[in-house]
């Protein structure tokens, strides 16, 4: 009789696994931006994926938004202006002269090198334990997602500087 019980009970614990699973995570995040007028500021940036109301909402940050599924990747965007300031709309709507970011395990740091020979200063993006150079253009940081969660974070629009 207990084996029939045993039996029965493993079966439904199996069904339960076989089920639809519908993904969901709340992955937080904090940082800091140095503003090109002085001053830091903190604020909260992480990623959410859940079920409400019958429809899923993907949050980033302060923005929400309703999507069928998992979104594939979020873009980063870092803007810059006139080689003095870098803007990051996610972060704060002014410019910046750097920032920090801690989400989960991947860190990221943006900070200005030193002018040089009459030459503008060259934004450096540390993440994790590379460092990218920003010099033009845009550029990107680029959040891939699966169903659990943060799956790979790539840079991209800068260089890594030659050692």
């Amino acid at each position: 009789m207990k084996a029939g019980i045993l039996s029965s009970l493993l079966l439904a614990s199996t069904m339960l696994c076989t089920l639809p699973c519908y993904a969901q995570f709340d992955i937080a995040g904090e940082g800091k931006v140095q503003l090109a007028k002085g001053g830091e500021q903190e604020f909260d940036f992480g990623f959410s994926y859940f079920r409400q109301d019958g429809s899923y909402r993907f949050i980033v940050g302060r923005h929400s938004v309703s999507v069928h599924t998992v979104p594939q990747k979020y873009s980063l965007a870092l803007i810059l202006q006139d080689d003095k300031h870098v803007w990051v709309p996610d972060f704060v709507n002014e410019p910046l002269t750097g920032f920090e970011l801690q989400i989960e395990d991947y860190k990221l740091k943006l900070y200005q090198q030193p002018a040089v020979d009459n030459q503008p200063g060259v934004f450096i993006l540390q993440f994790n334990d590379e460092n990218f150079q920003f010099s033009r253009g845009p550029g990107q940081v680029n959040f891939y997602f699966n169903e659990q969660g943060i799956k790979e974070v790539r840079v991209e629009g800068m260089f890594k500087p030659k050692r």
